[in-house]
C-alpha cells in the first residue's frame, strides 16, 4: 500500500464552496481529505483502496448515484449498507461520521447505530448522532485523529465481538476488559509491539483471570476473597476440588468443592494458566522452581507464543462462562456449590 503522510479519509461531499474550504482546516489535524461527489465513486475508491482509508465523512444531503437527486434517506441507507458489508468482507472496520447542514431529523433518523461502536461518547455528550458543518468540524477532525490513532483496538473489539459482549453480560470489570485488549491488539497488529516487549505482559493475562474470578465471586460461583484473589484456589473449586493449605504439616481442606463446574478441557487449561501466568509475572529468582520465565523463553528463542496461546483460552473461558451464568444465574444457588470450612 502507498505511504501517506497525513490521515486518509474518504469524503462525500458536492458543494465545491466545501470541498474548497474544508481540507485546509483538516490539514492541521493530520487528515487529508479526499472529496468525492456521490456515492458510486467514493464506493470504488472505498473498494479499490480499502487499506487506504483511515476514517470516512458522509454529508448527508449527496447523490447516491451520479444522475440521483440529492435524498439523505436513499443515500445514507445506501452507503452505510455498503460501508459495513465492505469492511465484513475485508476484516477490518473503518469508523464513519456524518456531517452535514441538512434536516436534522431527516438525518438523524436514517443514521444506524453501528457507529456507538466508536462514537457513543459523542452521542452521549452532544445528544447527536451527526456533527453540524461549521459548528462540529474541528472536534470532528479532533475525534477521527484520536480514533484513528486507537482503531487497532476498534478492530479488536469487531473481531472478538463475541467474547467482548460476554465480558459485559458477566460484569466483568472494565480493568479486565481493557487487559484483554492489550493482549489481542499486538497479536494482530504486530508492528504495535516487540516480541520481547509482548512476553513482559503475563501480568495483564493474570488480570483478566483475577477479574473473571472477582466476577465470578459476585455471582456466587467462589467466595468473595477481598482485595487478594486466590488463583489457586478459585482454580481448584471451579475444577471441583478442594482448596487446602499446609497447617503443622498436615493437608487441610479449606474450602470444600461440591461440584466440578469447568468442563474437562477448561479444567486442565486453567490449571496449567494459574500455575504459570503468575511465575512468568515475575523474574526468576534463587528459589527452587520448576517454571523459570527466563529459561524458558531462551529455550523457544523468545517466542511469544505461550502468552497468545493464553490469551486465546482466556478468550474460550470467558465464552464458557457466560453460558453458563445464562443457565445457572442465581446467586444462592451457585453458592451451595462450595462449603468454606473457615467459618465453621
Amino acid at each position: 500500500m502507498k505511504s501517506y503522510d497525513l490521515i486518509q479519509v474518504l469524503w462525500v461531499e458536492d458543494d465545491p464552496k466545501v470541498t474548497k474550504a474544508y481540507p485546509l482546516k483538516a490539514e492541521s489535524f493530520d487528515l487529508e481529505l479526499v472529496p468525492y461527489s456521490y456515492w458510486d465513486e467514493a464506493k470504488a475508491a472505498l473498494e479499490n483502496e480499502f487499506d487506504r482509508w483511515s476514517a470516512i465523512i458522509l454529508d448527508a444531503k449527496c447523490k447516491y448515484h451520479k444522475d440521483s437527486n440529492d435524498n439523505a434517506v436513499v443515500f445514507l441507507r445506501e452507503a452505510l449498507k455498503d460501508i459495513s458489508v465492505t469492511c465484513k468482507d475485508k476484516g477490518r472496520v473503518i469508523p464513519w461520521y456524518v456531517l452535514t447542514g441538512g434536516d436534522t431529523s431527516e438525518v438523524s433518523d436514517s443514521i444506524n447505530d453501528e457507529r456507538m461502536k466508536w462514537d457513543s461518547d459523542w452521542t452521549k455528550g452532544a445528544n447527536k448522532k451527526y456533527y453540524s458543518k461549521n459548528v462540529d468540524n474541528e472536534i470532528l477532525y479532533h475525534r477521527i485523529k484520536c480514533h484513528a490513532q486507537k482503531s487497532p483496538r476498534i478492530q479488536i473489539q469487531e473481531m472478538y465481538r463475541d467474547v467482548f459482549d460476554a465480558i459485559e453480560k458477566c460484569s466483568i470489570d472494565d480493568e479486565g476488559y481493557n487487559a484483554l485488549e492489550d493482549l489481542l491488539v499486538p497479536i494482530h497488529f504486530p508492528d504495535q509491539i516487540e516480541a520481547n516487549d509482548y512476553n513482559d505482559k503475563f501480568v495483564k493475562a493474570r488480570s483478566v483471570l483475577e477479574y473473571i474470578f472477582r466476577s465470578m465471586s459476585d455471582h456466587g460461583m467462589l467466595p468473595n476473597w477481598g482485595r487478594q484473589i486466590n488463583l489457586q484456589w478459585s482454580s481448584c473449586l471451579l475444577s471441583g476440588m478442594p482448596a487446602t493449605k499446609i497447617k503443622d504439616g498436615k493437608e487441610i481442606v479449606v474450602i470444600e468443592s461440591k461440584k466440578q463446574v469447568l468442563p474437562p478441557v477448561l479444567k486442565k487449561v486453567m490449571k496449567e494458566m494459574v500455575r504459570i501466568i503468575p511465575a512468568f509475572c515475575h523474574s526468576d529468582n534463587k528459589e527452587e522452581n520448576e517454571i523459570k520465565k527466563e529459561e524458558y523463553l531462551k529455550d523457544v528463542d523468545n517466542s511469544s507464543f505461550l502468552l497468545k496461546s493464553f490469551t486465546f483460552q482466556l478468550c474460550d473461558i470467558i465464552l464458557w462462562y457466560r453460558n453458563y451464568l445464562q443457565e445457572h444465574p442465581d446467586e444462592e444457588l451457585n453458592a451451595l456449590e462450595w462449603e468454606d470450612k473457615r467459618k465453621q
